[in-house]
């Protein structure tokens, strides 16, 4: 991938571009929509929702949550990593490694906040989910299903990456 990405904070500049990314008719089960995700995040006031952007464009989006801020985060979070609530990149622009270097910019993020990783939930049980990317990336099962989820775990920064700016 040659251009660098940046991540910005979701608002009324870039809210109709982030509205406007979709993805494909057979993930739509796996994630909510954009609409849905951004209205959960208004009232979630822990929750950091970043634009992904590859120049002008957004292309994805994603949101973390510092275990930390949360009251009784021990039930749902790993204390010492950065969780990423949620991840999305657009259908038209998959295969360029923006997943993977959106979860290098929460790795980082985590890593600059003192937090030794990043934790994660996944739909591993439903058709087409996000399991094998996840794996691919260094995540461990830790042996807990939230939510009818499988909790993944990522200690340290993702190498490699150089996207980000």
């Amino acid at each position: 991938m040659s251009t660098r990405l940046s991540y910005i904070k979701v608002g009324q500049f870039n809210l109709d571009q982030v509205m406007a990314l979709s993805v494909r008719d057979s993930e739509k089960h796996l994630i909510a929509s954009n609409a849905e995700w951004l209205a959960d995040a208004a009232h979630e006031p822990d929750a950091l929702s970043f634009a992904i952007h590859a120049g002008p464009q957004a292309v994805g989006l994603i949101s973390v949550i510092d275990p930390r801020v949360i009251e009784d985060a021990e039930e749902d979070f790993q204390p010492q990593h950065l969780y990423v609530w949620r991840l999305m990149i657009d259908q038209a622009h998959r295969g360029y490694g923006y997943g993977a270097a959106a979860i290098a910019f929460a790795a980082e993020l985590a890593r600059i906040m003192g937090l030794k990783g990043v934790s994660l939930t996944t739909m591993d049980r439903a058709a087409g989910n996000a399991l094998p990317f996840y794996n691919s990336l260094g995540f461990q099962p830790t042996g807990r299903r939230l939510n009818g989820e499988v909790e993944l775990l990522r200690d340290g920064v993702i190498a490699g990456d150089k996207t980000h700016a």
